[in-house]
């Protein structure tokens, strides 16, 4: 509800960035005219009349000498009829905003007392069931190398396998982001494989995947991870809509600043 209520709010104010700038526009022209008059044109011909009143059959023909205040004409009808539509769609947007204010459904059962929840099963369950949900599912870690004698962990006490991966993990520990390391994913063509992070966005319900890439210096390793991301791409999971990707060199590590922001765009928002 708060994504749909905040998507009805950015929708308002692009429509008054629109209404401004009709409006704008509305004082530039030249054309004074009453703004009864309309432009018609003929289907067949071409020809273009102007008339005082829709209803009028055809009205007075304009020749090409006098297309400059067609133009006008025409433009001011459509200015004002834009500014009308706006007006209209605002009105809506309003009821819509203050319906969504006060009538919240998937919320009513938070709104009750714990002994009541207690005795009910939600329909939609609440943020704190469905993340608890979601953490809860079990999966197969991958296991680490015995003779690996690199011990990387996380805030959460997560073993993972680089510093790199330490950022990431901390970064979203630290921002209440539910994840999974190296959750076992299903890619149609590839088989299964372990993104880094499967990261949750709470308020969308969205599950986004995080690979990063940490050797991107090494010509196989990019060719690997090219082919990676393609799989990726061809089972619906597309780079900026389910899938993040982070990535460095030896001589440009990862920017833990740009790790934060992206994880507020993706993840929180």
């Amino acid at each position: 509800m708060i994504q749909i209520l905040n998507e009805l709010k950015a929708r308002k104010i692009e429509l008054l960035t629109l209404k401004s700038d009709a409006e704008k526009r509305l004082q530039r022209l030249k054309y004074k005219g009453d703004p009864v008059y309309h432009i018609k044109i003929d289907s067949k011909s071409n020809q273009i009349y102007v008339r005082q009143f829709k209803e009028q059959s055809k009205g007075k023909y304009l020749s090409k000498k006098k297309l400059i205040s067609a133009k006008q004409i025409a433009t001011y009808d459509y200015l004002r009829e834009m500014i009308r539509q706006i007006d209209v769609e605002i009105v809506n947007l309003d009821k819509a905003i203050n319906s969504c204010g006060k009538y919240d459904p998937e919320s009513y059962y938070s709104t009750l007392s714990k002994p009541r929840q207690a005795l009910i099963i939600p329909i939609v369950p609440t943020e704190e069931q469905f993340v608890e949900n979601w953490l809860s599912e079990p999966y197969e870690p991958k296991p680490f190398d015995e003779d690996d004698e690199s011990e990387f962990y996380t805030e959460k006490n997560e073993r993972v396998r680089s510093k790199s991966e330490i950022l990431i993990g901390n970064a979203m520990f630290r921002a209440q982001v539910p994840y999974k390391y190296e959750c076992p994913l299903y890619l149609e063509g590839l088989g299964v494989i372990r993104p880094d992070f499967t990261a949750l966005n709470k308020k969308r319900r969205k599950i986004f995947y995080w690979e990063h890439l940490g050797k991107m210096d090494d010509p196989e390793y990019v060719r690997t991870n090219v082919s990676r991301i393609n799989y990726y791409e061809k089972n619906g999971v597309l780079k900026g809509d389910r899938l993040i990707l982070t990535w460095e060199t030896s001589k440009t590590p990862l920017d833990v600043k740009l790790v934060n922001q992206m994880i507020k765009h993706y993840l929180l928002e």
